[in-house]
């Protein structure tokens, strides 16, 4: 029996307006009444993943940051920030690059050296909230993820990172512009391992949707494991089962066909 469902969100259970369905809170409310707990796993940050789920941030669980950060109905169940000197040997590196912007990711604000308009305007998809400072040193709260942004096709433009980072931090692209960096170790699967011990849920009663390659131990975790038909090829390897696109309501029309709603 399925006791939790855990979806990516941009590209998986969100249209590319990266808005949700009309009809999100009706199955979500079915599958409240049956006692399945539904999960939003994401890189974007907490306070983004409140605003988007407002209406049932209090009923379900969140894993943000792409794992850096997990709560469960207001209750915080882990937080795993990063080091700081490899917060500012990403700085340093990322200064240096072409066309390319950073974010310093804390529990409740996302902080960026970059005043450009468009560039902030773009940011409230992903961020509700942002700080604009004139040095990201300066900045004191724990970081629980670095993100950069390319305008280019990011998988093009970013093995230069992986070759850097890549032996002592956890480094993956996240969306068609996106990489994130964390503390080695740290992804969405990683903290799901860690809710799956605290509730002692198993493999089978989970059901996972991703499409990109932060969603790649997340669908490890459980046996249920869809990757979008949009979805990477990489993905579409490692998971059992193929949903839906995202355009196309992929992720609801698959939990409304599991579940007879």
């Amino acid at each position: 029996m399925i006791k939790l469902i855990a979806t990516d969100l941009d590209g998986t259970l969100l249209d590319n307006n990266g808005e949700l369905n009309e009809e999100f809170n009706h199955v979500f409310n079915e599958l409240y009444k049956k006692g399945i707990t539904f999960m939003a796993a994401s890189g974007r940050q907490y306070p983004s993943l409140e605003t988007l789920f407002e209406s049932v941030k209090d009923k379900m669980m969140f894993i943000a940051e792409n794992g850096t950060f997990a709560v469960n109905k207001g209750e915080e169940l882990l937080c795993d920030p990063m080091d700081r000197k490899n917060v500012e040997d990403i700085i340093d590196f990322t200064r240096a690059a072409e066309n390319k912007e950073i974010l310093l990711n804390t529990k409740y604000t996302a902080y960026t050296e970059c005043k450009d308009k468009e560039f902030l305007k773009m940011l409230d998809i992903y961020c509700s909230s942002v700080t604009v400072v004139d040095d990201l040193k300066d900045v004191k709260e724990d970081v629980l993820k670095t993100a950069i942004y390319d305008d280019r096709p990011i998988s093009e433009h970013c093995q230069d990172y992986f070759d850097k980072f890549g032996e002592y931090m956890t480094v993956c692209t996240s969306g068609p512009h996106w990489l994130d960096i964390m503390e080695k170790g740290v992804t969405k699967g990683k903290a799901l391992e860690h809710i799956k011990e605290r509730y002692g849920l198993k493999s089978e009663e989970i059901m996972i949707f991703g499409d990109q390659m932060n969603d790649l131990e997340l669908i490890e975790c459980g046996y249920y494991s869809y990757a979008m038909e949009n979805a990477i090829d990489a993905l579409k390897e490692k998971a059992r089962f193929i949903a839906g696109k995202n355009s196309e309501n992929g992720v609801l029309e698959k939990i409304k066909e599991v579940f007879n709603i």
